[in-house]
């Protein structure tokens, strides 16, 4: 006998299809919006020992289901679950369920099931995850769900209403809030910040049925758009963190609902198993493992399928617990056709998936792993950038202890009674200003005080190399239009007149560019 969370999500599934299907001529692409009332109440089995008889409860809280032609949905409902010896039955005569003025259609059916203690409460884990999942993607639908096991109650509330959410094709939007999805000791210090994930989306791809399953008589076709995103927001993640732990994948099918059900491992899922089927991940340095914890007791949005980075390509293996960032890809599948799409075809659909996704994704290998990538290429560029400029905070940092060393160097002073003059040749004269300034640099390396002026080079060479990959500032601009006469130049860099004037000219405009890159002023 299959428990009741089966019976449960599949009959939500049900009336989620028809319930898009009803409203798809009137409001194609809006939001499905409602709420849906799911308890559960067991009490010790009178008839049979550590057993509880357990009465479980579908209802709604408005009109957003009518046009149910009731007796026929029991019937449809029942074949559907074969394995599923409970008898559904609504909680009155169906004539009383007409509408009233405001056009509200009452919901209310019931089934009755004796189940263990550790089935009841292994199913209320599974019900509380696939509600989690159906908001995710549908905003505006509430889901209140209770538990009541000998007297002892627990109340739930699913609903994301009020949160953030990038709006998808066909009437559903991705909720981006990032508490969904990893734990708060993870984000709590970027969570002020940026508590949001910011999904990039791939190009649609169309998915082709495999032969032996195209007589399923389907007037339309199957499409695939994946979104990947970092979580936490990879541009105010903590440096230490600043690394991809793990990754987890969600599977969507036709009207936003989900392709497996909770903590199950289905043939949907086979093709996963490889985790390089679809992603190369050497490519972004990373060596992955499937992960096995199948844990359903949590607050967080359980993912279908989840790998663990077990090390970097050339590093050393990483802790398995480590708090890096998690990567996330979505992957919504949906059906198109040119006529609108019927409840039962709609519903043959998701029977098609659920039961062949691996098969059909397998299909479409290339296809699908190109769109794949290409979405992923760009959420890691995120991370990418994000790393470069905590890089530059560190880099900026020890720049600035690097200027105050050469600084405070420079103004030491030095004997200058050791120094040779020996001026250039006049015709060096002409020479054009990057010479000019690389020799005079070259010069200041040579002057006496051996030392202080080593160090002086270096922290020169190390400023130059950064000013010219940052570019020229304007007073660069400006002072490579002046050329100065060689003439005063000394090869051992002395510190005679007129080519000291020189020496120190070229130093403060060093400073001055260096000053300018530590503390731009504002956007012209």
């Amino acid at each position: 006998m299959e428990g009741s969370a089966v019976a449960v999500c599949e009959i939500l599934k049900y009336l989620i299809i028809h319930w898009k299907c009803e409203t798809a001529g009137t409001s194609k692409g809006a939001l499905l919006e409602g709420q849906l009332v799911i308890s559960m109440e067991a009490l010790n089995s009178k008839h049979q020992e550590n057993t509880l008889h357990c009465v479980t409860t579908i209802a709604s809280a408005g009109s957003i289901y009518g046009g149910l032609v009731l007796k026929k949905f029991l019937k449809e409902i029942q074949s559907l679950l074969p394995g599923f010896s409970a008898k559904l039955n609504w909680t009155s005569e169906e004539a009383s369920y007409s509408q009233d003025i405001s056009g509200v259609t009452p919901f209310q059916m019931i089934f009755e099931v004796d189940e263990k203690p550790r089935t009841l409460m292994t199913d209320s884990l599974v019900i509380k995850n696939f509600l989690h999942k159906i908001v995710m993607v549908h905003p505006k639908i509430k889901f209140n769900f209770s538990v009541k096991v000998n007297g002892v109650l627990s109340v739930e509330v699913f609903g994301t209403k009020n949160e953030p959410t990038l709006n998808l094709s066909n009437g559903i939007a991705l909720v981006i809030s990032c508490r969904h999805y990893v734990s708060k000791p993870k984000f709590a210090t970027a969570e002020l910040l940026c508590s949001r994930i910011h999904p990039v989306l791939g190009h649609p791809v169309m998915l082709f049925i495999p032969d032996d399953m195209v007589g399923m008589g389907l007037l339309g076709e199957l499409t695939l758009t994946p979104a990947a995103a970092l979580c936490p927001c990879p541009e105010v993640f903590p440096n230490q963190l600043n690394r991809i732990s793990s990754v987890s994948i969600f599977l969507y099918g036709p009207s936003g609902l989900p392709l497996i059900l909770p903590g199950q491992e289905q043939p949907t899922t086979t093709v996963f198993k490889d985790t390089s089927y679809f992603i190369d991940w050497k490519k972004y340095h990373l060596c992955m493992v499937p992960s096995l914890d199948l844990n359903l007791d949590r607050d967080l949005l359980l993912p279908d399928v989840s790998y663990q980075v077990e090390s970097s390509v050339g590093d050393q293996s990483q802790n398995m617990d480590s708090q890096g960032q998690t990567l996330l890809l979505f992957l919504f599948v949906d059906f198109h056709s040119r006529f609108p799409v019927q409840q039962t075809e709609l519903w043959r659909v998701h029977t098609l998936l659920t039961t062949h996704l691996s098969a059909i994704l397998m299909e479409s290998h290339s296809a699908v792993q190109d769109s794949i990538q290409v979405a992923m290429d760009q959420a890691l560029e995120q991370h990418h950038q994000a790393t470069k400029a905590v890089d530059t905070q560190e880099f900026g940092t020890k720049l600035h202890k690097s200027f105050h060393d050469i600084t405070r160097h420079r103004s030491l002073p030095y004997c200058s009674c050791e120094t040779k003059q020996q001026l250039l040749p006049e015709e060096n004269a002409e020479e054009n200003t990057e010479d000019v300034q690389e020799n005079s640099l070259e010069l200041l390396a040579g002057t006496s005080g051996q030392v202080e002026n080593k160090r002086l080079q270096q922290g020169l060479e190390e400023t130059r190399a950064f000013l010219s990959a940052r570019g020229p500032s304007q007073s660069e601009a400006a002072a490579c239009r002046t050329k100065p006469t060689a003439a005063s130049l000394t090869p051992s860099g002395s510190r005679a007149s007129p080519g000291g004037d020189l020496e120190d000219s070229l130093w403060q405009r060093e400073v001055s560019n260096l000053s300018e890159w530590l503390n731009p002023g504002p956007e012209p």
